[in-house]
């Protein structure tokens, strides 16, 4: 019985591709990862519910001081759990696409407040 062999070789004009592996999560990696959910539902969706959409929409003093409490711990959350995923993953690659949309999100979070407070009539 003999089995074709398919070579990996570049042929003129090609690259040589690496193979391919089937990407298995570990359980702390999905575990990072859902952490990092509750921290961006706790960052951007509790907010949203508790101050509206429209930043020109007047909002109480403590609800704002409230979705802003929210928006930075969920941010912490998401961060923890970034810097969870590099533990468990290596990936640096990993973290920084786990990090950048918690600062983006409190960035956002910091806007809305200050829209909030300006110009809520």
């Amino acid at each position: 019985m003999s089995h074709a062999h398919t070579s990996t070789a570049p042929t003129d004009g090609q690259r040589a591709l690496a193979p391919m592996r089937k990407l298995q999560p570990t359980r702390g990696v999905v575990v990072a990862l859902g952490v990092w959910v509750v921290g961006l539902v706790l960052a951007g969706i509790v907010p949203l519910v508790l101050l509206g959409a429209n930043p020109y929409e007047a909002a109480s003093t403590s609800r704002i001081v409230v979705g802003l409490a929210f928006t930075l711990a969920g941010c912490l959350v998401m961060v923890f759990s970034a810097y969870l995923l590099y533990r468990k993953t290596g990936s640096i690659g990993a973290a920084i696409l786990a990090f950048v949309p918690s600062f983006t999100l409190a960035t956002l979070g910091m806007l809305m407040t200050t829209m909030k407070v300006l110009y809520g009539t």
